[in-house]
């Protein structure tokens, strides 16, 4: 059961942190191996995570009256993940002091957010994603009067999703998907045209179970 969260303003701060706090993160969250035990030696999967690469992205909850969580469309340019959802992130650079720091850095560099505007609740525990990253999300509630600005060259596209819809655990499942003929499952989280799936799915799977109590 999810307990209630204020509709926005400090009490969003205060219950969020309340709840986050309530049960510890996975160290870590192997999602592709926790769908698919059966294809922990399957040598097509396992070349995909021999190297691994450290990633950090921001959880954008945004503090209006009936907050919302921000995503963005990736630009069809992109070299990886082309046309795919996700949240404002990336790769960890050798000069970033922190996670956190890489999280709040490429969410100003691709939607405008400044660092100033955001106040981290805590973070989800690393996920391992596709393409060699283990990736680290924060959950940070954004200033509503930011002025989001997506940079064309990374971003296509972006869109806000009810928290309520997020954070309630019958709006998530499971799809079947294919690899070179080898079928697999994967986190999903449809919401109106845009088909969330994946990594970000994922995250956002861990997001709502931290936020469910047992009462």
């Amino acid at each position: 059961m999810t307990e209630k969260l204020s509709a926005g303003g400090t009490d969003l701060e205060s219950d969020m942190k309340a709840l986050l706090s309530k049960a510890p993160p996975r160290n870590t969250r192997e999602m592709f191996l926790e769908l698919n035990p059966h294809l922990s030696e399957d040598k097509i999967f396992l070349d995909r995570y021999e190297e691994r690469k450290e990633a950090a992205v921001l959880v954008p909850v945004i503090n209006r009256p009936e907050p919302t969580v921000l995503l963005t469309v990736r630009s069809q340019d992109m070299p990886s993940h082309a046309g795919q959802i996700s949240f404002p992130g990336g790769r960890v650079h050798t000069d970033d002091p922190s996670h956190e720091h890489t999280a709040l850095r490429e969410t100003h560099e691709e939607v405008g957010i400044p660092p100033n505007a955001v106040k981290i609740m805590g973070d989800l525990g690393v996920h391992v994603g596709g393409k060699g990253y283990n990736v680290m999300p924060y959950v940070g509630i954004v200033d509503a009067s930011v002025a989001f600005r997506a940079c064309p060259r990374e971003v296509q596209e972006i869109f806000e999703v009810p928290l309520r819809f997020l954070l309630d655990i019958s709006n998530h499942r499971t799809e079947e998907k294919s690899f070179r003929e080898t079928k697999f499952r994967m986190f999903a989280v449809p919401w109106n045209e845009y088909h969330i799936w994946g990594l970000t799915a994922g995250i956002l799977r861990s997001f709502a179970e931290r936020m469910v109590t047992i009462r």
